[in-house]
C-alpha cells in the first residue's frame, strides 16, 4: 500500500487517545478476576466503558456474546474512521474463519458448532465456497475448502475435525500475515510475525498432545507462510527437546516460566506469557503520533482486554476458582 499522509490520520488519532482512555488499567482488571460474589462483579463492570452493555446483572450469564459485541462495535468504529480499514479488520476476520469451521464441523463431522453472532458471511455463502462454486469471497476461501475436499474420507470420518482446523487455523495465520506485509508499516509485521510463531507453536503443541498425524500437521499445516524452519523443527521435536529450541527465538524470556510449570500446565502458561511477550512488542505504539501502528497498538490492547473479559465474567458465572482464573488471565496494555 502507498504510504499514507499524517493529516489523513488527526481524526482516528484523536480518537484513539480517547478509546485508549477507556481501556481497563491492568490493575482494575487484577481486582475484577479476585471478585467474588456476582452483585460485586456486576458492580465492578458498571465502572467501567462496559457499563451499557450490562445493563441488568442477568447479563452477566451472556457474558461471551455481550463482549464479543462490544468488541466488534469498537473495531467497527476504528475502520469507519480509518484510511486503511484492513488495520481494522485484521482483528474482525477471525469471526468468519470460526463460522466457517462451524459450517464445515456441523456438516461435515456431525458436530454441534455455534457460529459466531459476528460474522458477515451467510450460510448459503459458505455452502457455495465448500461446493467449489464461484463467491465474491477472497480466493483463499476456495483454496482452503479446495484443501478439506482433497483430505477429507469416508474411511477416516474421525480425521476430519483435526483436517478442518489445521487448514483453517493455518489458512488465517497466513492471512494475516499477508496483511501485515501489504499494509507495510514496521511494527504490524514484526507483531503479525510474533503471532504467526506464538500461534502455531501452541497449535503444533496441542496437535502432538491430542496426537495428531505429524504427517498431516506438515500437509495440512505448515504450508505457505507457515512453511518455516523453527516451525518444522518443532514438529518434529519431542517436546523434551522444545526448550532449547524455543531459546533460540524471541520467546526466549519466557521458556523458563513456561517449563517450570507443571507438565499439565505448560501448554496454558505458555498462551498466557506468549500472548504478554507479543502485546509488549504493541506498547510502543502508543508512543506513535499518527498512523495505523497507533491504531493497531490499540487494537491489539482491545483485543487483550476483550479476552480478559470473556475470561473473568463467565469464570464468575459459573463459579471457575479465582485462583484459575488468575494463572489464565493477560497483562493489559494500560
Amino acid at each position: 500500500m502507498a504510504p499514507i499522509a499524517a493529516e489523513n490520520w488527526c481524526f482516528l488519532t484523536g480518537r484513539i487517545a480517547a478509546l485508549e482512555a477507556r481501556l481497563i488499567r491492568d490493575d482494575y482488571m487484577q481486582r475484577l478476576v479476585a471478585v467474588e460474589g456476582l452483585d460485586d462483579v456486576f458492580l465492578s463492570i458498571s465502572d467501567t466503558g462496559y457499563k451499557d452493555y450490562f445493563p441488568i446483572i442477568e447479563k452477566l450469564h451472556e457474558a461471551d456474546s455481550v463482549i464479543s459485541s462490544a468488541y466488534v462495535d469498537r473495531v467497527l468504529e476504528v475502520a469507519r474512521y480509518s484510511p486503511t480499514p484492513e488495520v481494522a479488520g485484521m482483528f474482525l476476520s477471525g469471526f468468519e474463519f470460526w463460522n466457517f469451521k462451524s459450517y464445515l464441523k456441523n456438516k461435515l463431522a456431525d458436530l454441534q458448532v455455534e457460529p459466531s453472532e459476528h460474522g458477515s458471511v451467510t450460510e448459503d455463502v459458505w455452502e457455495r465456497v465448500y461446493d467449489g462454486l464461484k463467491t465474491d469471497l477472497p480466493d483463499f476461501w476456495a483454496r482452503a475448502a479446495a484443501i478439506i475436499r482433497a483430505e477429507i474420507s469416508e474411511d477416516s470420518p474421525g480425521l476430519t475435525p483435526q483436517v478442518i482446523d489445521l487448514v483453517l487455523d493455518a489458512e488465517y495465520l497466513i492471512q494475516q500475515v499477508k496483511t501485515a506485509r501489504a499494509i507495510g508499516y514496521p511494527l504490524i509485521i514484526t507483531w503479525v510475525e510474533g503471532l504467526k510463531t506464538v500461534k502455531a507453536a501452541e497449535i503444533i503443541w496441542r496437535a502432538k498432545a491430542d496426537s495428531y498425524d505429524n504427517g498431516l500437521l506438515r500437509r495440512l499445516f505448515l504450508r505457505d507462510e507457515l512453511d518455516a524452519p523453527a516451525l518444522r523443527e518443532l514438529a518434529g521435536l519431542t517436546l523434551e527437546d522444545w526448550p532449547d529450541r524455543l531459546r533460540t527465538t524471541f520467546l526466549e524470556p519466557i521458556v523458563e516460566e513456561v517449563f517450570s510449570a507443571p507438565q499439565r500446565e505448560q501448554i496454558t502458561a505458555f498462551a498466557r506469557l506468549s500472548e504478554d511477550l507479543l502485546l509488549d512488542g504493541a506498547r510502543p505504539a502508543k508512543n506513535v503520533a499518527f498512523g495505523p501502528d497507533r491504531v493497531f497498538g490499540y487494537l491489539c490492547g482491545l483485543r487483550t482486554e476483550a479476552y480478559n473479559l470473556r475470561l473473568a465474567l463467565a469464570g464468575k458465572v459459573n463459579r471457575i476458582s479465582t485462583e484459575l482464573l488468575q494463572a489464565r488471565v493477560r497483562r493489559q496494555y494500560v
